[in-house]
């Protein structure tokens, strides 16, 4: 059982055909859609066999319960917090692939503590950097880090996006995060600079760093290169929005079973190709 804490969201796609321009008009294509980076990481980790709980603030309007039931929908079990109107993202996908991401997350940050039995048979935690963010969800995701840690359940965080991190900056982000006592943290090939961490790891935490359609490795608390796993050829021209969070409930799972990290690498390309292809089905469809 997979416990994902964040934001679940009601996500807006806008992929340009062209460029835009501002101040003018620019042809798009625009789809609605269950978002939230937490809530993707529980639903890969449903599709990747494995079982997935959500921990998240949403509205208590129609809008939150079009998002709870895509949730149950993909198999995972929602515990929600229901309050005001849901949060929303648009997300700007140009023509290029380049993705601008515009956050109203809300009631997201409302999120308080639920209690002990939120961790009954979890066998591994889960949070993006962004529910670090905002009060009080900051102060319960390191209540429930710290819960983890008390309980011997394994934790990873992902950083999220250098947007994000940009509010600390790199070193209150890297004292943040070994302050957190996170076992795993997922970096892109930017965050993975932004953060120094291939000269400076930080101690007591494994860092998975992705890098999309490359291979993905697992370094060491030491820097120590543990495993290297390429992925198989991915769809191209593709909305890549959720893929990074899919690898991470596909390795998630793999690992909360006891799997090698060579393993857990292929579990995570396999569930990002696979959440891909249900993007490219979904954009032919349209």
């Amino acid at each position: 059982m997979i416990l994902a804490v964040g934001d679940l969201i009601d996500e807006i796609a806008v992929r340009l055909v062209a460029p835009w321009r501002r101040g003018s008009d620019a042809t798009a294509r625009i789809t609605r859609r269950r978002g939230g980076s937490a809530a993707n990481v529980a639903v890969a980790a449903v599709a990747a066999g494995g079982r997935a709980r959500f921990l998240g603030a949403i509205g208590d309007d129609s809008t939150g319960s079009a998002l709870l039931a895509a949730l149950q929908a993909a198999g995972v079990e929602a515990h929600l917090q229901r309050s005001g109107r849901s949060p929303s993202i648009i997300v700007v996908v140009e023509p290029d692939g380049e993705r601008t991401m515009l956050p109203d997350r809300g009631v997201a940050m409302n999120l308080v503590h639920p209690g002990p039995t939120i961790f009954d048979s979890v066998s591994w935690l889960h949070a993006p950097a962004y529910s670090l963010f905002g009060e009080p969800l900051a102060r319960t995701t390191r209540q429930l880090f710290a819960d983890a840690r008390q309980r011997g359940i394994p934790a990873s965080l992902d950083a999220s996006s250098i947007g994000a991190l940009a509010a600390w900056g790199p070193e209150e982000s890297r004292r943040q995060f070994a302050e957190l006592g996170a076992t795993c943290l997922f970096a892109n090939a930017e965050e993975t600079e932004y953060l120094d961490l291939r000269n400076r790891p930080l101690q007591g935490i494994t860092c998975i760093l992705k890098r999309g359609s490359d291979e993905a490795e697992v370094r060491g608390e030491d820097g120590e290169l543990l495993a290297v796993a390429a992925p198989d050829t991915l769809p191209l021209g593709v909305d890549t929005t959720g893929a990074g969070d899919a690898f991470a409930g596909g390795f998630l799972v793999a690992r909360a079973s006891d799997a090698p990290w060579e393993d857990a690498l292929y579990a995570g390309h396999v569930a990002a190709q696979k959440h891909l292809l249900q993007q490219q089905h979904h954009e032919e469809a349209e």
